[in-house]
């Protein structure tokens, strides 16, 4: 940033309601040399809009989905066709969503960009995850389509019988609506995006020109290869091991070669869940994997979300790998022993002291 432009910046900082003439007579400068100043600034990302709202540092970026889940839990053996008593119970959810919720849990400066319904359940999922600490204004409100909503049903052991998943709602979020969001994505330092949003807006973020840091979720098998646009610009791609042999359409059972052709793609850090044999990351300095910690799960749902934030985490905290796929893995596991998709827990501290117990 040249000498004036900081100059401006500053000024701004210290006042962001201040007019363009008041900035110019404080600085000691024309009002058309501040307004010259100001738009080099919003080019570039520092700067988001009316009132100069400034680009945070470090902050992240989410896309992707955010839905309702309803869990029903039979408490008699499971009688299908029949009607079964039992729990039922409604979270947040969604993985877009719930990587940010776990960031933020975390301590990390979160905007979450995801399309919900102009409805009572939009409205109390989006009270739920502000209240997690998520930045939740720039969270695009559909009048037609209901909030995407994932129905469950499992038996007396917690396993799915049945699922409905009404995620229409996510096909809305259009390139014209992301276009809108320029200014947050070029002040953003990391841009995470999940294999729900359409290949049409994974290629748009491909082609446009902002310097965050790009991030991943392959969420599902089928969905994975959606990101097959933007894998050379991803310093980051959480995927397993069914999700990265589709994206690659290969057969390969080893995981080590999974990961590595990624990399060829120009994936520059693949992190690749092993399942219950734990987590293999591959980069430039080669493989490291570490195996899962001992759990008693109560549920899987959301653990790789949690993984992923961890891991994200956990680069800010510590140097070396191994320690990173640790907190990463008891990030998840913590989740695993919780029956929400987000533990309500999380931190860095706590997180730490699960890990001392060990």
């Amino acid at each position: 940033m040249k000498e004036q432009t900081l100059r401006v910046y500053e000024a701004i900082k210290q006042d962001p309601l201040a007019s363009q003439k008041a900035l110019a007579d404080r600085l000691n400068m024309t009002r058309e040399s501040v307004a010259s100043h100001i738009m080099q600034l919003t080019r570039q990302g520092h700067i988001l809009g009316k009132g100069y709202l400034l680009a945070e540092q470090n902050a992240y970026v989410v896309i992707g989905g955010a839905n309702v889940d309803i869990n029903g839990n039979s408490l008699i053996q499971w009688l299908p066709q029949d009607s079964n008593p039992g729990q039922i119970n409604q979270s947040p959810g969604g993985v877009g969503r719930n990587i940010a919720e776990n960031l933020a849990r975390l301590g990390e400066k979160v905007h979450l960009i995801a399309p919900i319904g102009l409805d009572q359940r939009g409205d109390w999922l989006i009270e739920q995850t502000r209240t997690s600490g998520v930045d939740t204004h720039h969270v695009i409100r559909h009048d037609t389509l209901p909030t995407g909503t994932y129905l469950a049903i499992s038996n007396e052991r917690g396993q799915l019988q049945a699922a409905i998943a009404d995620m229409r709602i996510i096909d809305t979020l259009e390139t014209s609506r992301l276009a809108a969001k320029t200014a947050l994505l070029q002040g953003a330092s990391r841009i995470i995006v999940d294999a729900n949003l359409s290949q049409e807006c994974i290629t748009w973020l491909a082609q446009q020109p902002i310097n965050a840091t790009f991030i991943a979720d392959a969420v599902s098998a089928t969905k994975a290869p959606k990101l097959l646009p933007i894998l050379t610009h991803l310093d980051i791609l959480k995927v397993n091991q069914d999700e990265a042999r589709a994206i690659l359409s290969s057969q390969e059972k080893d995981p080590e070669q999974l990961a590595q052709a990624l990399r060829q793609l120009g994936v520059q850090t693949v992190l690749l869940s092993l399942g219950s044999q734990g987590l293999l990351l591959c980069d430039a300095s080669g493989h490291h994997q570490q195996n899962c910690y001992p759990t008693t799960p109560i549920s899987d749902t959301g653990a790789g979300d949690a993984l992923l934030a961890g891991y994200l985490t956990a680069c800010e905290q510590f140097e070396q790998t191994e320690q990173r796929l640790s907190f990463a893995l008891a990030c998840a596991a913590m989740t695993l022993e919780s029956p929400h998709a987000n533990h309500p827990e999380l931190s860095v501290q706590t997180v730490t002291q699960w890990m001392q117990t060990l």
